[in-house]
């Protein structure tokens, strides 16, 4: 799909749903969801580290990239609406 086409999304009426794919479906939502617990337990623990290694200051957080399973993080001020990426120098503890 190299052209700039616009796709024409259809929804999907789950009840219509039979046998593999109601059990894939159900078992790919499950995984999603204890993905997202496991992605906000990490990032929170990571905060943590940097406040206790005193890297980052009482009014600012971390933003976080995981792009093609790459950690990236930004400083960001507590409060900030939009955060912008940028290729910038790498951070280690």
């Amino acid at each position: 799909m190299s052209d700039s086409k616009e796709l024409n999304w259809f929804s999907v009426d789950e009840t219509t749903l039979k046998g593999e794919v109601v059990k894939k479906l159900a078992a790919y939502r499950k995984s999603s969801k204890a993905t997202a617990e496991a992605k906000a337990d990490f990032e929170a623990e990571f905060i943590k580290a940097t406040r206790v290694a005193e890297m980052i200051k009482p009014n600012e957080s971390l933003a976080f990239g995981h792009r093609f399973g790459k950690l990236a993080v930004a400083k960001v001020e507590i409060g900030d609406k939009k955060v912008k990426a940028s290729t910038k120098p790498k951070f280690s503890f």
